[in-house]
Parts: C-alpha cells; sequence; structure tokens
C-alpha cells in the first residue's frame, strides 16, 4: 500500500492512494474522490495509462472538467436548478446557463472526503452533506468504494438522508484505452441503448425520449466514435456529444465499450444505472457516466430519483479492461 501526500486545501492535507490488483494500477485522492490514475498493459505488455488526469492538486481545484471526479448530490444537470419534493420547492445554485449541473457550484467533486478503509486493492472514502448544501435537503452520508478485480475498476455508491430528497452519483474519468497521449482517432465506441433523452438548446431534457437508429447517436454496433458531426446541427454547432443514452434493460449489465486500435485494450462498462452520459468534450477521452438521467426530479416520466428518508440508495458501475 502506497500513501503519497498530495498537496493541502483550506489546510487540509490531500493524499493520494494506490491500489494494486495484479498488472491493473489505480489511484485516488481524498479531494472530490478523485480517480486520478488508471492503468493496464497493452496487447505488447507495455503499462498504458487510459485515463486522462490533471497535473496537480491546483489544477483539480481550479479548472474545469470534473476529471476523475465523484460527483454529487445530483449528476448532470437540473433545469433551472429547481424541483419540488413533498409539496416543497428547492433551488440548488445554479452553475450553468442558469441551471445547476453535478450538484452546483460547489458538488462532491469539491469536497474533501474521509478515508475509511484502506487496502492494497481497494479504498472506501465518505462525505457527510449537511442538509441544505447547494441548496439540497437532508442530512446525506455518502460512501464511494474504487476497488480493483480480476475484471478491472469497479466503483460503488451509497447513501443514506435522514429526509426525502434526490441523488445520483457518478464518475466523471474521461477514459481512452490508446492511452492518455493519443487523440481519440481510432477508438471505436459501442453503447446498449436504442435511444437518447434529447435536449434543448441548454441540454436539458424534458421526459422524452428519441430513437437512435439512424442517428449520429447510433452506437448500438461497434463504430468510430470520431465522425463528421455535421448531419446532425446541434452537435455541429455543439462540437461534442453530451448526451444521456437509455441503456437496454435493467439490473447489472452491460453499458457499452471503448476500444482502443494501437493497444488492443477495450473498457467495458456494466452499471445498475438506468443511463449513461457520453461526453466528449475533452478532445482526448471519452467520458463514460452511469447515472439517473438528467432533470429526472423534473420529469415524471423517467425513472425516479427520489431517495426516501432512511432508504439506503446503493450503486455500482464496473470498468472492465480486457485485450483483443
Amino acid at each position: 500500500m502506497q500513501i503519497t501526500p498530495y498537496g493541502l486545501h483550506n489546510g487540509q492535507e490531500i493524499f493520494e492512494y494506490t491500489l494494486q490488483k495484479g498488472a491493473f494500477t489505480a489511484k485516488v485522492i481524498n479531494y472530490g474522490a478523485i480517480l486520478t490514475h488508471l492503468s493496464c498493459p497493452d496487447k505488447n505488455g507495455k503499462e498504458t495509462a487510459i485515463v486522462l488526469a490533471r497535473e496537480n492538486l491546483e489544477e483539480y481545484r481550479t479548472l474545469r472538467g470534473c476529471y476523475g471526479a465523484t460527483i454529487g448530490r445530483f449528476a448532470n444537470r437540473i433545469e433551472n436548478g429547481r424541483f419540488t419534493l413533498g409539496g416543497k420547492t428547492y433551488q440548488i445554485r445554479q452553475n450553468e446557463n442558469g441551471n445547476s449541473l453535478h450538484g452546483g457550484i460547489e458538488g462532491f467533486h469539491k469536497k474533501v472526503w474521509q478515508v475509511t478503509d484502506y487496502q492494497e486493492d481497494a479504498i472506501t472514502l465518505s462525505y457527510f452533506s449537511p442538509d441544505g448544501e447547494e441548496g439540497f435537503p437532508g442530512n446525506m452520508t455518502v460512501t464511494v468504494t474504487f476497488s480493483l478485480t480480476e475484471e478491472g475498476l469497479s466503483i460503488a455508491y451509497t447513501a443514506k438522508s435522514d429526509a426525502d430528497t434526490v441523488v445520483s452519483l457518478t464518475n466523471h474519468a474521461y477514459f481512452n484505452p490508446n492511452g492518455t497521449d493519443a487523440d481519440t482517432q481510432g477508438l471505436l465506441l459501442q453503447i446498449s441503448a436504442q435511444s437518447i433523452t434529447p435536449v434543448d438548446e441548454k441540454l436539458i431534457p424534458h421526459g422524452e425520449l428519441a430513437p437512435v437508429q439512424g442517428t449520429l447517436f447510433d452506437f448500438r454496433t461497434p463504430r468510430p466514435f470520431v465522425c463528421d458531426l455535421s448531419a446532425n446541427p446541434t452537435l455541429a454547432k455543439r462540437g461534442c456529444y453530451d448526451e444521456n443514452f437509455v441503456l437496454d434493460g435493467d439490473g447489472f449489465r452491460r453499458a457499452g465499450s471503448v476500444y482502443g486500435d494501437k493497444t488492443g485494450i477495450t473498457v467495458s462498462v456494466y452499471t445498475d444505472m438506468p443511463g449513461m452520459q457520453i461526453y466528449t468534450g475533452n478532445k482526448n477521452g471519452i467520458a463514460l457516466e452511469t447515472q439517473r438521467f438528467p432533470n429526472a426530479v423534473n420529469c415524471p416520466s423517467f425513472p425516479s430519483a427520489l431517495l426516501q428518508k432512511d432508504a439506503l440508495f446503493q450503486s455500482k458501475t464496473l470498468y472492465a479492461l480486457s485485450l483483443k
């Protein structure tokens, strides 16, 4: 086990914790419960870093992108930062075009987490979010456990609140199985989804689903991720994907994969969440954010994002690593 000083945040010392399992290595810091490193051997046996990272703590603290961070209380967007629960309307801090994104101005990715368990191949971090933080109701305790297994990296979440509230937790790592120094040319993306949740000009969905067949969102079979986006006016203007895909099936199942042609590494995603956000605003990697649907708190037709008082929220996502 290896613990390395990583810097100071508001006078609190931050550490980086190294996980090891066979040929897999991961590193996590207790600021933002951030995954700073994930590597595995490529087809030639060369250790290859496949998760994009910042250079130091200051960059994680100040630069945009949420690299490798644990996101909450609510991953993705809430329209106008507002929702009604139990007859009461709550206003969340707005931080993007009048909406709330990734938990508000200071979401979980900006917090110092407590390490409650650390072993050679796993680490558990905990954060207590007080009632009213960023505008959310309920005192909530959250844990995230990063575990290296024989398959790859597992991330498990729990949350419990003393009042009815909403929750959606995810990790915002950018993956590039061709290596963090490579661009996205040559990556093959596959997503097990028949539809997306279409959005307005502010990237807010309103309860509808749209089929992917015949569109630039159709990744049901693997195809090159980098493509000419001009066929879709919205994508052409935006210059990237930032879509929630409605995953096939339910329970813990395969959500999709990214394959790197230069390394032979495949990252396969398994999750029990209903959706997965594909974000490609970083030109060197693809974010594969398993989640509850964006703006689900305001869309009754979407799977509920409610966490009832004293109930236990549990979720798991596996990033399986393989070669071909």
